[in-house]
């Protein structure tokens, strides 16, 4: 709960997330709380309000570019619950509304690091004037003073802080208090006087500022508990601010008569700074250098090549049927992403050993590695053969990022060119070659969700769709189609989730070549790729406990959920004598995933399968019952 703002009639407007939660406007009435509207994606959780109308700051990434990014302001009708976007493709933060709802005041950052004032028509989001910054100020939550005035927290170059006026329209600061190393912020105005949060020696409390007496003083709350008292709201009879508790941030209230004002001397507000027990800070120059030598160095430009491998982090993944470990590496200019990792395909039981890197000097980004993988299985004349492959290729692909507002939308296009070097293994190695051939790979991946909280172990609202076409180009004939998709919806608690998916493979029947597909096979069986695939299937996740445990500094047990599951794979294809060949291949079970992250840094999950077949396995072993480790080894069957 943060952020509170009194409304005409004495009502309490707030915003109100959590982990269970999606950041949203509420209005408290009494005991009768009341949602105004889902808050849209930020960067934080201020917002201001004047007469019926709220503004905030919501955050879009740019369509291209994963570096560069947005804040957009957006204004709320909280009486209808209708918002409308006011600024696009701009960088403002902290904004304030006037009474009258006519301007917008809001701090800009620009590229250069230099920190703006900007008024802002409130009706269409156009500027009217940005404010001269003589004194180089740093600017925290403006607020409106008068016509004429912009009140603000600000910090100098120095490093410390004040509470300042600035002056419409020559940007001309007149500074309320002694400016210090103390932090404050979330000044709000009440009559002649400005309440604010200071930091004072070990604790953030409310300080207050009076215009009639230019006055400080420190507000003594009769209530104590809670750590910290942040973004005060003040009427002409109460006082309500934002506490952190155990139980995340929490309002407070107090009636004004019970609050004690001390005045405060400009002595005692600049030596309020804690040292917090660090001895080198009581030190002069805190140990540090007392001059910069002048050193002087030779400028040159990096070669593009320089330190092109840098490995840095292990990355596992796991994306049904695929389950990866990765070596990561970057280099040191931030345009060249390479990886080394190794791939097993729970499907077709195959492994692979991969590298790829990527080019995102330009646009679209270029991409170029080399797979090779190791028994690989096919359905060829009624049998199974297995087959290595070595597959070098070359690519390119654009990466889109439509997200904005309450849902994040991500679209990537490519394609490949690749070579395929085929090696059958066992009985069939004589009788069906080598086989080598270039072919192109075509994929379209797309992702929509809705905003979703911390303990939902999937978004209430999303939709996935994958696609891929690959065709030889050289020597053979055929193709290959595999459409994916998922959809996901509520289940019949806050943190559960109900998910739907369907696949649909499709390839030639000239058997010349078989590619690598991807299909999610009914979990349980051994899979081969035929000429006619579909799929359908169900899972309802739901998250068990939450054991918030360490080991050893290794390792860190977030979660523990389940997963209950029923597939559905139907397939058409053709004997050897040409007789039509067709089978089902259903399964139920769960799966009991552990959540953890290793040394701090890397998010795996770890989980244990077991899964029921209502059909014979055709291509693996016998007996109904499969237990599995995810990731994944098949660790034993059960008859």
């Amino acid at each position: 709960e943060e952020f509170p703002v009194f409304t005409t009639g004495g009502k309490l407007l707030f915003s109100r997330s959590g982990y269970q939660q999606v950041p949203e406007f509420v209005v408290k009435h009494g005991s009768t709380i009341r949602k105004i509207r889902t808050r849209a994606n930020g960067l934080t959780s201020q917002f201001s309000y004047r007469n019926g109308r709220l503004v905030y700051a919501s955050y879009r990434p740019d369509h291209r570019w994963g570096y560069r990014d947005y804040s957009e302001l957006r204004v709320l009708n909280i009486a209808t619950g209708k918002e409308r976007k006011l600024t696009s493709r701009t960088k403002y933060f902290s904004p304030d509304i006037n009474q009258e709802g006519t301007r917008i005041v809001a701090v800009r950052e620009s590229p250069d690091t230099h920190c703006h004032l900007d008024l802002l028509d409130g009706h269409n989001g156009k500027l009217i004037d940005s404010l001269p910054n003589p004194d180089h100020l740093f600017y925290t939550f403006p607020k409106f003073y008068g016509k004429d005035q912009v009140l603000s927290a600000v910090r100098n170059s120095a490093g410390e802080m004040s509470l300042a006026l600035i002056h419409i329209p020559d940007g001309k600061p007149t500074y309320l208090t002694p400016f210090s190393y103390s932090v404050l912020g979330y000044p709000v105005v009440k009559d002649d006087t400005v309440y604010y949060t200071f930091a004072d020696h070990r604790n953030d409390v409310l300080f207050a500022y009076t215009f009639s007496d230019h006055k400080i003083w420190r507000l003594d709350l009769p209530h104590t508990e809670g750590i910290g008292a942040y973004q005060p709201a003040v009427n002409d009879s109460q006082i309500v601010w934002s506490t952190f508790t155990a139980d995340g941030f929490r309002l407070r209230s107090a009636l004004k008569n019970k609050v004690r004002f001390s005045a405060q001397s400009s002595e005692e507000v600049e030596s309020a700074t804690s040292d917090f027990e660090v001895s080198a800070l009581t030190h002069k120059g805190a140990d540090l250098l007392q001059q910069v030598p002048r050193d002087s160095f030779r400028v040159s430009r990096y070669r593009k090549s320089y330190k092109l491998f840098h490995f840095h982090s292990i990355q596992p993944s796991a994306s049904d049927p695929n389950y990866s470990l990765s070596l990561l590496s970057e280099n040191i200019l931030n345009t060249f992403q390479s990886q080394v990792g190794y791939t097993y395909n729970r499907a077709e039981r195959y492994n692979q050993f991969n590298f790829s890197g990527t080019y995102g000097g330009f646009f679209p980004f270029l991409s170029a590695g080399v797979n090779y993988t190791l028994d690989r299985r096919t359905y060829f004349h009624g049998n199974t053969i297995k087959f290595n492959e070595l597959s070098p290729y070359v690519g390119f692909n654009i990466p889109l990022d439509f997200s904005r507002g309450r849902s994040f939308t991500y679209l990537n296009i490519g394609s490949q060119y690749g070579l395929n070097l085929t090696r059958f293994q066992g009985p069939y190695k004589d009788t069906l070659k080598n086989v080598s051939y270039g072919y192109s790979s075509n994929y379209l991946s797309l992702t929509h969700q809705g905003l979703s909280t911390l303990q939902e172990v999937f978004p209430h609202f999303a939709q996935t769709l994958d696609l891929t076409y690959a065709l030889p180009t050289t020597r053979y004939h055929g193709y290959q189609f595999v459409a994916s998709g998922k959809l996901y919806f509520p289940g019949l608690f806050k943190t559960h989730s109900l998910m739907v998916s369907g696949a649909y493979l499709a390839q030639d029947t000239l058997r010349q070549i078989n590619f690598a597909s991807g299909f999610p096979f009914s979990r349980g069986y051994a899979a081969v790729n035929l000429s006619r695939m579909y799929k359908w299937g169900v899972n309802y996740q739901l998250p068990l406990l939450y054991p918030d445990a360490g080991f050893g500094d290794l390792v860190y047990l977030l979660r523990v959920r389940l997963n209950a599951f029923y597939d559905d794979t139907w397939v058409k294809d053709y004997n050897y004598d040409q007789s039509a060949f067709r089978a089902t291949f259903r399964s139920a079970g769960l799966e009991l995933f552990f959540d953890t992250k290793w040394w701090n840094q890397a998010s795996v999950s770890i989980g244990l399968r077991y899964s029921h077949l209502f059909d014979p396995d055709l291509f693996g072993g016998p007996g109904p019952n499969r237990w599995e480790i995810i990731l994944p080894v098949n660790i034993f069957n059960q008859n």
